[in-house]
């Protein structure tokens, strides 16, 4: 078993499980249309079958449109992600976007006019967005290019330790061999999802670069909800603060944001929530494209969070609704608009 393909799949599963707790469910494949073949879920396109790194289901969809799934192709390169990868995934999104099933069938039933059943195949259809995530940061030509075409970007280096990032470029063919072939396996098995608890035992067990990393993200994953900005754009909101997600999920006065930033980090914001609890976020590519566009301008900024960040619902596993509603504090953003 390749080191490479062990730490792809750790990412995979680092994604994956982050994406769960904050309310996202698994995508069961039909057997048809997404399917599982040595382990890996597949989905078919236009043009061919495609590995499915992490497909998902999000905690809420929007009405008067077909339901949406979260597709995340994870990329565990020591190197920062080139363009060429979110060219890949721009593709990818297209293909099985695109994807009909049209048979002789289909196409002769289009010719009779009188015909009584559709000349289309009887099946849910659903809107794909995908994005990448990566251990490493990404270049220049890559992050312009996914705000162009709306591709979310993950980095691990934007929320977990460096250290602990740079765990995964520790984990080598030589560091792999150490282990038995059946110790991987397991580990593999339990990284792609299967029930496996010889696998989660393993990853358990203290001394490893596995479990260092295993227990980074089991602590982080308490800190951490995802956003839904009205545009569509989605927020990884981390917390140094253990009890900030309780505090959103159980307060049940209005929650109002103030947004702030600072010049030395223009594309990391923070996010108050009624001046209690605080969050930081990176902000979405294509929206440090429309800053970057009016030169990082201060009035700019202010009616970026007039108009991108009036709303945020913040996806939560507990209570009746899956999500929260964060408003933005209009007073203080009078204040700050007259100040300027």
């Amino acid at each position: 078993m390749s080191a490479s393909k062990i730490k792809g799949s750790l990412l995979e599963y680092v994604v994956r499980r982050l994406l769960l707790n904050c309310g996202f469910t698994n995508v069961r494949p039909d057997g048809l249309l997404i399917f599982k073949r040595s382990g890996l879920t597949m989905i078919n396109g236009k043009g061919a079958a495609h590995d499915a790194d992490v497909l998902l289901n999000p905690p809420i969809q929007m009405p008067f449109s077909y339901p949406f799934r979260l597709n995340f192709e994870c990329k565990a390169y020591k190197k920062r992600t080139g363009l060429a990868i979110i060219r890949n995934a721009l593709g990818l999104r297209y293909d099985i976007n695109e994807f009909e099933v049209i048979t002789r069938h289909h196409l002769t039933e289009r010719q009779n006019n009188r015909r009584s059943t559709l000349a289309i195949d009887n099946r849910q259809r659903f809107n794909y967005q995908v994005g990448v995530a990566s251990v490493e940061d990404f270049t220049k030509p890559a992050f312009e290019f996914a705000a162009n075409n709306k591709i979310p970007l993950l980095s691990l280096r934007w929320f977990l330790p460096d250290n602990i990032c740079d765990s995964f470029h520790e984990i080598t063919d030589d560091y792999v061999s150490t282990f038995s072939g059946e110790q991987i396996r397991e580990l593999l098995s339990f990284l792609k999802g299967e029930v496996d608890e010889n696998g989660l035992n393993f990853i358990e067990e203290p001394g490893t670069i596995f479990n260092r990393i295993y227990n980074s993200v089991v602590e982080f994953e308490n800190r951490v909800l995802i956003g839904l900005l009205e545009s569509g754009d989605l927020l990884f909101l981390f917390s140094q603060d253990n009890h900030a997600i309780e505090y959103i999920s159980n307060n049940q006065i209005n929650l109002t944001t103030q947004f702030h930033y600072i010049r030395r980090e223009l594309d990391y914001w923070s996010l108050s929530v009624n001046q209690e609890v605080d969050f930081g976020f990176y902000l979405p590519s294509n929206i440090v494209e429309m800053w970057k566009n009016q030169n990082f301008d201060r009035q700019a900024a202010v009616d970026i969070k007039t108009q991108m960040f009036s709303k945020v619902f913040v996806f939560i596993k507990n209570g009746e609704l899956p999500f929260r509603i964060l408003n933005i504090d209009r007073r203080w953003l009078n204040e700050i608009g007259e100040n300027d």
